[in-house]
């Protein structure tokens, strides 16, 4: 967190440093303030100085609009050179040979837990979604990368957001209680009760919807990338996207119909839909010692032949 001094009005305030560190409310307003300078509305530096009133909590009141323009101008300077400090929220990469500044939007923080006031989104980097869920969504995500259409970005939050189960007060009393507090999603799900939480989820801001969005899309990118710990031990998900040397695709893919019929062919999970119905990091996990044992098996063909 960064940490504002006033002395002479006794006044410490703080506010954060990354975007890891927001509440709610500030990640909304952030991923507003971004939306607008995408489209061209507000400068980088307009955007700074009011991403530092809304984390400082400041408001202009009718002492600045009756203030001179020398004392608005040093107000606002004053906003700006705060704003300087705002760096962390912000990356270099390569764009064309050459350094672009872009936002760090790339996090595994569910910052909107609720929305509708009735429908409950998944944990953290998607902790406690199943495989079917997943699945699903991730097709309305990749949709959405190629249309840029709201109802492709609808469907995607509708799948991940939902009511919460019914009688849940009696399951919190049972040993069996998974901890799961949404309506069980299925391959087979009533596509009427999608529909209509679609109807409602368009209604919601941009904002909203598209900070969701840059939820998954992080969390995806830590699927690919990020490291789990299991029994203490830590493992890389990223081995499950590599390449095989006679893999000539331009991109990875690991086919997630395909994996859905050749775990439930291996009935490690049970049947196509137990399999589907199974943790997404427990998937996951089978997939990576699968393509360890691969590698291995792999690697011990070539020394043979080498020898």
């Amino acid at each position: 967190m960064h940490k504002i001094e006033i002395p002479q009005k006794n006044l410490v305030r703080e506010f954060p440093s990354e975007i890891q560190e927001m509440n709610e409310k500030q990640f909304i307003n952030f991923i507003d303030l971004v939306l607008q300078y995408v489209s061209g509305y507000i400068t980088i530096e307009r955007l700074k100085t009011k991403l530092v009133m809304n984390l400082l909590n400041i408001r202009m009141d009718w002492r600045y609009f009756f203030a001179s323009r020398e004392e608005q101008e040093q107000a606002n300077g004053e906003l700006f050179r705060i704003g300087e400090v705002l760096d962390s929220f912000f990356e270099e990469i390569d764009q064309a040979g050459k350094k672009v500044k872009t936002f760090k939007l790339s996090f595994t923080k569910n910052f909107i837990p609720v929305i509708c006031g009735k429908l409950f989104g998944p944990k953290d980097a998607l902790q406690d979604i199943s495989f079917a869920e997943y699945r699903i969504a991730h097709g309305y995500f990749t949709a959405y990368l190629q249309s840029h259409s709201e109802n492709d970005l609808n469907h995607l939050i509708a799948v991940l957001y939902r009511p919460v189960k019914r009688f849940l007060w009696l399951k919190n009393l049972l040993p069996s209680f998974d901890g799961q507090i949404r309506v069980p999603f299925t391959a087979k799900s009533n596509p009427l009760f999608l529909e209509e939480r679609v109807k409602e989820i368009a209604k919601l801001p941009l904002a909203v919807r598209y900070g969701i969005f840059l939820f998954f899309s992080g969390s995806e990118e830590f699927l690919a990338k990020g490291k789990v710990k299991v029994d203490g031990k830590e493992i890389d998900l990223s081995i499950i996207y590599e390449k095989s040397d006679d893999d000539s695709t331009d991109s990875p893919d690991i086919g997630l119909v395909g994996i859905l019929y050749s775990l439930a062919e291996t009935k490690v999970f049970g049947s196509i839909e137990e399999t589907d119905g199974q943790n997404l990091y427990d998937i996951m996990i089978r997939l990576y010692q699968v393509v360890k044992q691969s590698k291995a098996m792999e690697a011990k063909y070539k020394s043979n032949d080498s020898n």
